[in-house]
């Protein structure tokens, strides 16, 4: 079990980004469809706001609902950077050498050149996402730039748990994704932990 008493924990700043632009001529991805019951629809919610200080809170979350019951999963769209996302030279990002190089892979991934739907971060296989949102997104990004050679992060379906103290022999990046119990391990009950907010199909190769 990990102990995240131990870890290092990084959040978001209250400031809003603007509201979100999206190219046209993007593909996007398709929607999942909304199928869930109103105790749940809270629960995403509550998932997708965790990321953000509370004090915003009243004002993104009837956004937040909208992108749930038009595109059946909560991204975030505004906290995804504008513009085109591309991998720059490993010097220009902050951090050790191994956290700067994770982070040009996940940027790669997300190339509108190279991801199948970039604004809902599917890198391929039509629902394999480098993380659920792009609060994860901001969040994992400040980790790898504050992350030293004797941590590791911790991501659980791209959900971000903490910076925690390892050697510079360790994995600097541990990941799980998909996660599933027994019998509820299905497409359906898989759909609806996604739009949950509580797991996701990571096959993107930042992580690998």
């Amino acid at each position: 079990m990990i102990d995240v008493s131990k870890s290092m924990r990084i959040k978001l700043g209250p400031e809003i980004p603007p509201d979100p632009t999206f190219d046209p001529g993007i593909r996007r991805a398709p929607n999942r469809g909304f199928n869930l019951a109103e105790s749940e629809t809270v629960i995403a919610l509550k998932n997708a706001l965790r990321y953000i200080p509370s004090e915003v809170h009243e004002q993104l979350a009837p956004e937040f609902l909208d992108e749930l019951l038009e595109r059946g999963r909560i991204y975030g769209y505004r906290y995804r950077p504008t513009g085109e996302i591309k991998a720059k030279s490993v010097d220009d990002y902050k951090g050790i050498l191994e956290s700067r190089a994770i982070q040009l892979m996940i940027d790669n991934n997300l190339d509108f050149d190279i991801a199948l739907y970039p604004y809902e971060l599917v890198t391929y296989g039509e629902s394999g996402q480098v993380c659920q949102n792009w609060m994860q997104y901001r969040l994992i990004m400040m980790y790898l730039e504050a992350m030293t050679d004797e941590q590791t992060l911790v991501v659980s379906s791209g959900h971000p748990l903490g910076l925690f103290p390892s050697t510079q022999h360790s994995p600097r990046v541990t990941s799980t994704n998909g996660l599933m119990i027994g019998m509820y391990d299905t497409s359906e009950h898989f759909h609806k932990a996604s739009a949950l907010g509580v797991t996701n199909y990571g096959q993107d190769l930042a992580f690998r």
